[in-house]
């Protein structure tokens, strides 16, 4: 015997939801996507002047030696 759910309307699955789709996208998705937008950018000490550099940050981070040997402690683990 197989059980479902059976709606008698069928906007009512989609109203159900909603609102864990919309705690995701505010929570979740726009702070990601804000956060990837912002590693791509440099900035100065106090936050006035933004400049879009693309993947430089990311260049530079993974050329730092110190960074790269972060990744050896966990892998030990």
């Amino acid at each position: 015997m197989e059980k479902r759910a059976r709606f008698q309307s069928r906007w009512l699955p989609y109203a159900l939801i909603a609102p864990q789709m919309v705690i995701t996208l505010v929570f979740f998705f726009l702070p990601a996507g804000q956060a990837v937008y912002q590693s791509l950018m440099v900035q100065d000490a106090f936050g006035i002047s933004t400049q879009f550099v693309w993947f430089d940050n990311f260049k530079d981070l993974f050329r730092n030696d110190e960074y790269l040997a972060t990744f050896r402690v966990p892998a030990m683990y």
